[in-house]
């Protein structure tokens, strides 16, 4: 059974790169869909981004491990990120006509350097560290579908994914998580309905839901969980992907704010299942499997098929969000701001497929090494939060910030963050609890302190040494209302 609902959701979703390939005639088509995707599009793409199986099953392993509001951290966090980013970055990337997430770095700073070296942080974090993730995540989803080993499912899993990212693109991504979204919710919310009326006894026990313990040294994981992700993935490459794509800078950022809600909404989901399957399922050994084995325990032939497909649907199509994404990224930022700035339109459009060959091959090889989600996808996370921030969350309000104050900016919070990762991070250790006690443990992970130092190098550098006028300009271009209702390929005249 699983093997027959499985086949059918690859006829469709090859139905659908199929139809993305007869509308994919340049780079640009690829990569941004004509820069001309509607709100529904743009809004079910993201959700399904967000609710992404080997995230939710990481989240579920943290619920399992840890309690009920570490368990929700992942999600909640993913949430509060896209409402963030909604609110700070997406019309003024927009409204700059940026290809990729990298491009407004690039563009509002004056300089396809900072653009290109911002490019290749997010392609390593999200097209080679996240993937991996995701790869991790969607290889058990298979694993379970077929009854094979780790490694041969992960290939399958990245030759079905990275073929359907070649053919279709982000057209393809797009409209094909549509359907991969409403089916996830439906089987999250069918689990989570299942597990809570018939297992109401090991559901939201006091001792895993006890929020004092969040203002004091107890909470750290918590906080770590949230604070990453909530801040630190405001400059999401895959999430950004999909904002270039939406046709108005105003479908983009409601996009995101109706998408974040959603998944703010359900972000409890998997604590509760986290702390139930800890009574349903003790001792268990990889905790983030548990879901895929309780539709298969539970329900009947036919609805876990549909669960197990919808869930490799949503690992598949995010993981291909990241080809994608990634894929941009080397081609604009880096191929023609600076190998070619006006190649054949075949050529571009192979280099693009072959980027998304080459990021599917890499999160492969990284993924059979570890064989881990939450691991491989925090890595990613850390990185993009120390470097890349501060010039994305401070570029659309304040006009000072310099081009050299963000170079510096990147490379100490990078440099800060490598050292620190391997020498510890400096300043004595309290034994205080309570809130106090909270923030040293904080302080002492290199993501948080890192991103501290960060901030401190872009003010201080930005009041040192102030912006040139082609940088004010810039800022000028994105705080623009009158752009907002403007998106389409013909009326950006690309």
């Amino acid at each position: 059974m699983n093997i027959v609902v499985f086949g059918l959701y690859l006829i469709f979703i090859y139905y659908i790169g199929y139809k993305g390939y007869k509308r994919v005639n340049t780079a640009e088509d690829l990569i941004v869909a004509g820069w001309s995707m509607p709100l529904p599009v743009v809004t079910g793409s993201l959700v399904a981004a967000m609710l992404a199986a080997p995230f939710f099953f990481a989240a579920i392993g943290s619920g399992y491990t840890s309690g009920g509001f570490e368990g929700s951290a992942t999600m909640g966090g993913l949430g509060t990120c896209m409402i963030l980013g909604a609110l700070i970055w997406t019309k003024p990337l927009r409204r700059l006509r940026g290809w990729t997430l990298a491009d407004y770095y690039g563009l509002r700073y004056g300089s396809k350097k900072l653009g290109a070296y911002t490019g290749i942080v997010m392609a390593v974090a999200f097209g080679v560290f996240n993937a991996a993730a995701l790869t991790v995540g969607g290889t058990y989803i298979i694993q379970q579908l077929f009854q094979i080993d780790f490694i041969p499912a992960a290939i399958l899993f990245v030759s079905l994914t990275a073929l359907y990212s070649v053919i279709g693109g982000l057209w393809a991504v797009a409209y094909t998580e549509i359907v991969q979204g409403a089916l996830a919710i439906a089987g999250i919310l069918g689990i989570s309905i299942f597990i809570f009326f018939y297992y109401p006894d090991v559901t939201f026990n006091p001792e895993w839901w006890n929020i004092s313990e969040l203002l004091n040294r107890g909470g750290v994981e918590f906080w770590t969980l949230y604070l990453v992700l909530a801040l630190g993935d405001i400059p999401a490459v895959d999430l950004g992907q999909r904002v270039a794509a939406a046709k108005s800078p105003r479908v983009a950022q409601k996009s995101m704010i109706i998408a974040g809600s959603i998944v703010i909404a359900i972000s409890w989901i998997p604590g509760m299942l986290g702390e139930a399957f800890k009574s349903i399922y003790p001792n268990s050994s990889n905790p983030e499997t548990l879901m895929l084995a309780f539709a298969q325990g539970y329900f009947p032939p036919i609805l876990a098929a549909i669960f197990l497909t919808a869930m490799a649907a949503m690992g598949m199509s995010t993981v291909a969000a990241c080809y994608v994404a990634t894929s941009g990224i080397m081609t604009k930022n880096i191929y023609l701001d600076f190998i070619n700035k006006n190649p054949d339109p075949k050529k571009l459009l192979f280099i693009s497929r072959s980027v998304i060959l080459l990021s599917a091959a890499l999160g492969l090889v990284l993924a059979i090494g570890a064989q881990k989600v939450i691991d491989l996808a925090y890595l990613a996370w850390d990185i993009v939060f120390v470097t890349l921030f501060w010039p994305i969350v401070l570029g659309p309000f304040w006009k000072r910030v310099s081009t050299p104050a963000v170079w510096a900016s990147i490379t100490v919070g990078l440099i800060y963050y490598i050292v620190t990762s391997i020498t510890g991070v400096p300043g004595p250790t309290t034994t205080s609890e309570g809130f106090i006690g909270l923030l040293d443990e904080l302080w002492h992970m290199p993501v948080f302190s890192g991103v501290i130092v960060s901030g401190v190098t872009i003010i201080v550098l930005s009041f040192l040494i102030p912006p040139s006028q082609h940088v004010l300009d810039m800022h000028k271009v994105g705080r623009d209302k009158s752009l907002d209702d403007v998106g389409s390929k013909e009326e950006l005249n690309v």
